[in-house]
């Protein structure tokens, strides 16, 4: 079944390069029309560039237009046991680079309404279900929610009836919201920025591959080959593809989400649960969108197949069912699924690509895509025109232990 967000967006265009079987000489090209992709070359027309943009098929047709269009700070992993795992300067860093996208993105373009993308200015909530260890897991999301808010996030603690009343679920016992962030129809705002020009988009454009032309590249596409001083790869968890090295620090995993029908609303803001394998929004129609599912299959979960299974969707409705009583009966409309790219350690990857002279890349987003999508193109952008060679997170502690959502 096709993804939910704002239907396909049409058959790609056919790129059929300069004509005369002449290469294309462009500046800049960016590979890759999802979110960091698009923000890359949002971020380098800013700057006086004219990119060249090469999709495979539809812009956001993959993991972009396949999420729950949360815009989040941080991760569904509270930040104590981030901090324990990766250390304090990456964990804080993590953190601040996410509030950082969520203030970008909202300051450029959601506040000002330059992209209309539906968003929801309602907050997210980490929350804690009733379950065996729940005092344990409490108290863990209070403390960090304790030291977010020392550090100078703004965060609050929710508990008992007041957290139920806002989750719309008897089970949900507490909670740590931050109320700048919000839900989005993640297609959307890809075509919004496409929309706002400055910069040259060509959908249709498979990529096979990228070869060293002297100190420029020559990308070999479908429909004609283009010739850039620079490139920009945004391929996510297909990356791999183009820079086959990364296929040891890349691992594809199957994300799979459902739709119901319209109805009363009674749920805001964006919800992570469990430890983030589930999460919730419901939108403006009453529509609600549900993902995860994942841990009843972790194995059969990896991997690049794009379509929902019996048991992670059974794990879905059997969690709806569970935790959102109220909901239960609403009929499931729509199943999808898109493919994450996690990393061992949870953070990205990001920097030059060996071998390839003025390739950048960034890829392996854990599923916080859109988390960090948008500062991310910043950081590419920068890349490309020399004004930073620092990287874009610090590396996680030696011996940080492997990323507990893998």
């Amino acid at each position: 079944m096709a993804p939910f967000w704002s239907g396909s967006g049409g058959p790609p265009s056919v790129w059929l390069g300069s004509g005369g079987g002449r290469p294309t000489e462009v500046e800049v090209a960016v590979v890759g029309g999802g979110f960091v992709g698009l923000s890359a070359a949002y971020w380098l027309s800013r700057a006086g560039k004219r990119p060249l943009l090469l999709e495979a098929g539809h812009l956001a047709g993959r993991a972009s237009g396949r999420n729950a269009g949360f815009l989040l700070t941080g991760s569904p992993e509270p930040f104590a046991r981030l901090d324990a795992r990766v250390g304090t300067e990456a964990a804080l860093a993590f953190w601040r680079l996410t509030r950082e996208n969520r203030e970008l993105l909202r300051g450029e373009l959601l506040d000002p309404g330059r992209v209309d993308c539906r968003f929801q200015d309602e907050g997210s909530w980490l929350a804690v279900v009733a379950n065996n260890d729940e005092g344990a897991e409490e108290d863990e999301l209070r403390a960090s929610g304790e030291r977010l808010a020392a550090a100078g996030f703004e965060v609050e603690w929710h508990e008992g009836d007041e957290v139920e009343r806002a989750s719309g679920s008897p089970r949900v016992r507490a909670a740590l919201r931050q109320p700048r962030d919000g839900g989005l129809d993640p297609v959307l705002l890809c075509r919004g920025i496409a929309g706002l020009g400055g910069f040259d988009v060509r959908t249709g454009a498979w990529v096979h591959r990228l070869e060293p032309k002297g100190d420029r590249v020559e990308i070999v596409a479908d429909g004609g080959i283009v010739v850039a001083e620079r490139v920009v790869v945004a391929l996510n968890a297909y990356v791999p593809a183009l820079l086959p090295w990364l296929a040891r620090e890349i691992r594809p995993v199957r994300g799979q989400m459902v739709a119901t029908g319209p109805g009363e609303r009674v749920l805001r803001g964006a919800w992570y649960l469990n430890h983030g394998f589930e999460y919730v929004r419901q939108l403006e129609d009453g529509t609600v969108v549900v993902g995860g599912g994942r841990r009843a299959a972790r194995a059969s979960e990896i991997g690049y197949l794009e379509y929902p299974t019996a048991n992670v969707q059974g794990s879905l409705e059997r969690f709806v069912q569970a935790t959102y009583p109220a909901l239960a009966e609403r009929p499931l409309v729509r199943r999808w699924a898109g493919v994450m790219a996690f990393t061992p350690d949870g953070f990205p990857r990001a920097g030059e690509a060996p071998g390839l002279p003025g390739v950048v890349y960034a890829a392996g987003f854990n599923g916080h895509g859109m988390s960090l999508g948008f500062v991310t193109g910043r950081w590419l952008a920068r890349r490309v025109l020399g004004e930073t060679d620092a990287p874009l997170l610090p590396a996680p502690r030696e011996g940080a232990a492997a990323s507990p959502l893998l």
